[in-house]
């Protein structure tokens, strides 16, 4: 065999060893991000972004596994950082993790594409969800049976609710009220059925493939400006998660990033009022 040969049989190998350590480094500086169901659909635009303006990180924000699973995540070192749809309890703390504020989402009273309601009041909503009221027409609209999707207590949506329904947080669903342990199943359902209603941030409904109504809850639009202003009283406070000096470098660019100018501004196209304007 002629030395031109091997000198191209070289050059073929080396190119692909090559490949296989720059692979080897990509995959080994991806940022894993688990956690709440609450951020996950605006993290997700976070890390579109955020991917397509540099080569050097790659952040991937898979499904929910839920606050309980980026705690747990991030407790055992499986990932540097995880996402959650609330503020650290007390003994969160003391365990040693440390909360990033993504800013505040407005919890939305949402209902299908085929509601014709508009407005809803809190006790209205108390009695859907007891099972006094059942039907759509109760409420002014068109004749169909309310499909009511509930929340575990625990939920930081729920929770949002609880603080500014008192009698919210003592309800017990009707029978007819299908209870969901995972955001994405409520959106599901919400997509599902038409004549659904349920409750879940504003940044997250917009995974919705539907047209899903925003109600306004006592005549007040659950938008970031009237959080701000102090009307609109249901939101919750999404962030990140991570103990001290585990952050990776792909954490720090990608927690860089959400702060900067950019990120900020990809959170208020998403209804996400940013800690910078929180007070």
């Amino acid at each position: 065999m002629t030395a031109n040969f091997w000198r191209h049989l070289w050059r073929g190998l080396l190119a692909q060893a090559l490949a296989l350590v720059l692979a080897g480094s990509v995959l080994a500086d991806d940022l894993v991000i688990p956690g709440s169901g609450n951020p996950e659909y605006v993290l997700a635009q976070l890390a579109k972004a955020f991917n397509a303006r540099q080569a050097q990180h790659r952040v991937v924000v898979p499904p929910s596994t839920g606050t309980a699973g980026a705690l747990r995540d991030v407790g055992e070192g499986i990932s540097p950082i995880g996402r959650v749809g609330r503020p650290l309890k007390e003994d969160e703390s003391r365990q040693g993790f440390i909360f990033i504020p993504l800013g505040r989402d407005p919890v939305v009273v949402a209902a299908g594409a085929g509601v014709t309601v508009r407005d809803i009041t809190a006790s209205q909503l108390v009695d859907i969800y007891s099972g006094k009221v059942s039907n759509w027409s109760e409420l002014g609209g068109k004749p169909a049976p309310i499909r009511a999707v509930g929340r575990e207590n625990s939920d930081a949506s729920r929770q949002a609710l609880n603080r500014i329904i008192k009698p919210f947080k003592d309800v017990t669903f009707g029978p007819a009220i299908k209870t969901v342990n995972l955001d994405p199943h409520l959106i599901a359902l919400l997509d599902r059925y038409p004549t659904s209603l349920g409750f879940l941030n504003r940044s997250a409904l917009a995974a919705c493939t539907t047209r899903v109504v925003h109600l306004t809850l006592d005549g007040v639009a659950p938008t970031p400006e009237n959080v701000d202003k102090g009307r609109y009283p249901a939101w919750v406070e999404l962030g990140l998660i991570h103990k001290p000096n585990t952050l990776t470098p792909a954490a720090r660019a990608f927690v860089d990033f959400i702060r900067s100018p950019e990120g900020n501004g990809i959170l208020r196209q998403h209804g996400i009022l940013p800690p910078a304007k929180v007070g």
